[in-house]
């Protein structure tokens, strides 16, 4: 596996299990596909600790917010039969509840586009899941915030198309708009304009999950690696979703197809195009980009308790990863394995960055000395025998490596320190970023 940035010449691999081990993680799930084909497909661990049930192939894992590019897809398809319409307001379609009209939707209406793209201006909460015995609110309750629902009423905050908020009660809304429109549940409706297109025979988002796959679910797992109960998500467009890497791989190749070669199995050409566009609009994923590459990458995050995934694709070389955990500790192993992806098959983005040792002495190496808080983690360094140390909370001691004149690396562990100054020139803050690329700042005391 290999990390956002480390040290030349310094060796910085590690194993999947290795990784595993140290993040307390049960079960791994990881499908490739190449050019509109499955390359390979690799499990590890397993999906039950109690019985040592391992993790396969067919190993379904809760997709969580993946469930989102599905239902937006899912939404274009019917804008492309002319269902929908992407800027019309959604009230026109809507039957029963309807977006509540006020002070914020008198200009600005919330159209599917700014649902799916998360400007319609709804909130950002994450909405309740139940166990198998309660009863489940519809999907008109959750909206209404009525009995079963335990969450409040959805209604706009924000006016739409002003601002960019990810929302899960927002897609709960394009449930809500692919069923009226559609007159079939929900799941019978993604059945059909997705699951069979894209011969997703491992995926459901009926709850409780259907019996022919509930006998290959995983059980989720906290960083502890206590199992969680099995509960149910009644918010199946924003993270109801229960599936395979494999069966979210041939989703991916499916879009791709349909792009590449106007296959039309999902979406037209013209939907695409929009999709892939190189701008900040998300319509069903976020995107990476930038004007030196020809290429654009397209991903999803997605965590729910007990599972974590990550789907990325690169659109120009027809090829992408998913993978899917069964622990709250997924997101650091799943970065590493999407950057050993990229760097393998060479992709222009997610390579790592590799740093030269530069020379620097004890005198300069003073300003960046002293204590840096951030919540309630101090972090401190010192100068000792010419180098910069790190001082940790167990009172051991790692030599830093200048790498720039304000840059140093841990090189044990590839956590990169960054010291930032005011606008006078002096150091303020510093940025730790571990070797999976997540950061914290931390301010000088």
């Amino acid at each position: 596996m290999v990390p956002v940035h480390y040290l030349k010449d310094k060796d910085h691999k590690k194993s999947i299990p290795q990784l595993m081990q140290e993040d307390r993680i049960a079960g791994v799930s990881i499908a490739f596909f190449d050019n509109g084909k499955i390359a390979w497909q690799k499990t590890y661990g397993y999906s039950n600790l109690a019985d040592s049930t391992k993790v396969t192939p067919n190993t379904v894992f809760n997709g969580a917010s993946l469930s989102k590019s599905v239902t937006a897809m899912a939404a274009l398809n019917l804008v492309d039969q002319g269902v929908l319409t992407l800027n019309e307001d959604i009230n026109k379609y809507l039957e029963g509840w309807k977006v509540p009209d006020n002070k914020f939707t008198v200009h600005e209406k919330v159209t599917l586009k700014r649902l799916i793209g998360h400007t319609a201006g709804f909130e950002r909460y994450v909405q309740s899941s139940f166990f198998p015995n309660e009863e489940l609110p519809t999907i008109d309750q959750m909206l209404t915030g009525e009995k079963p629902s335990v969450d409040p009423a959805v209604s706009v905050v924000s006016v739409p198309g002003q601002k960019q908020v990810y929302s899960n009660p927002g897609y709960s809304v394009i449930e809500k708009l692919i069923e009226d429109v559609t007159d079939k549940e929900f799941n019978a409706a993604i059945t059909e304009l997705i699951f069979e297109p894209c011969d997703m025979t491992h995926s459901s988002f009926e709850q409780p999950v259907p019996n022919h796959l509930s006998q290959q679910m995983a059980t989720g797992y906290s960083n502890a690696l206590e199992p969680y109960p099995y509960k149910l998500f009644p918010f199946k467009a924003a993270g109801g979703i229960w599936t395979t890497p494999t069966d979210l791989a041939k989703f991916l190749l499916t879009v791709l197809e349909d792009h590449h070669s106007g296959t039309n199995a999902i979406l037209s050409k013209s939907i695409t195009d929009s999709i892939f566009t190189k701008t900040p609009t998300r319509l069903g994923f976020a995107k990476i980009y930038n004007d030196e590459s020809q290429d654009i990458l397209f991903e999803h995050w997605g965590s729910n308790s007990g599972f974590t995934c990550y789907m990325v694709t690169s659109l120009n070389n027809k090829q992408g990863v998913v993978i899917m955990t069964n622990s709250d500790n997924g997101m650091s192993l799943m970065s590493y394995i999407a950057r050993a992806v990229a760097v393998a098959y060479d992709w222009d983005f997610l390579q790592p960055t590799v740093f030269d040792r530069i020379a620097m002495d004890g005198v300069e190496m003073n300003k960046f000395t002293g204590k840096f808080k951030g919540g309630n983690e101090v972090l401190e360094f010192e100068v000792a025998e010419g180098t910069l140390h790190f001082l940790s909370a167990t009172d051991t001691t790692s030599k830093l490596v200048p790498v720039a004149g304000n840059k140093f690396i841990q090189s044990n562990d590839n956590t990169l320190y960054e010291f930032l100054k005011n606008k006078e020139g002096v150091v303020k803050y510093v940025r730790m970023t571990k070797a999976d690329g997540y950061n914290s700042d931390y301010l000088k005391q």
